[in-house]
């Protein structure tokens, strides 16, 4: 019996000429290694980094010649001024008296309560609503945090009335009150 390993040996001793040395090594590739030291990697990293900003400040000048160009600036004389915030609503021509801004009701009169709420934004809702013209001021509220913001007092229905339709006009909510309550 004959095997295909017994094959194979066959055809090898047969191409092999009889005058070659059987010593000869075969050609090959052949193997080889890099061997770097320090020196070597630092200077290929800043090859290398250089090599990167180039680019990039390549990259910069690129985008620098594609921008469009202004040719002056826009003066700000020239920009309109707002017209969407309404002008202020005044109950009356004359200004309010300056009363303390923060005060005590008066028992038994009548304002209108804009809301009770802490003492800095008490103090801001008060001197808007006197910008407006009405007669505003800070109150103690239901504890020592709280305050309420007051138009009053108001010594007539009339005067209620235009008070009423003044703080309606801005956009807020109230309601009448009568101290002490």
């Amino acid at each position: 019996m004959v095997s295909v390993l017994d094959l194979q040996h066959r055809v090898d001793t047969v191409e092999e000429p009889a005058s070659a040395p059987a010593t000869e090594p075969s050609p090959g590739p052949e193997e080889f290694e890099f061997v770097l030291g320090r020196r070597q990697v630092a200077s290929l990293l800043f090859v290398a980094s250089v090599i990167l900003m180039v680019c990039i400040a390549a990259s910069y000048m690129t985008g620098k010649a594609m921008s469009p160009k202004t040719s002056s600036p826009v003066p700000e004389a020239t920009v309109a001024p707002r017209e969407s915030e309404p002008p202020p609503i005044v109950l009356n021509q004359e200004p309010v008296p300056e009363g303390p801004l923060f005060a005590e009701p008066k028992a038994g009169s009548v304002y209108i309560q804009m809301g009770a709420i802490e003492k800095g934004v008490s103090v801001i809702f008060a001197e808007g609503l006197r910008k407006r013209g009405l007669p505003a001021f800070v109150a103690p509220g239901p504890s020592e945090k709280i305050f309420r913001v007051l138009i009053g007092p108001l010594p007539d229905p009339a005067a209620y009335m235009k008070a009423k339709e003044t703080v309606d006009q801005i956009g807020l909510a109230t309601f009448a009150r009568r101290f002490p309550n």
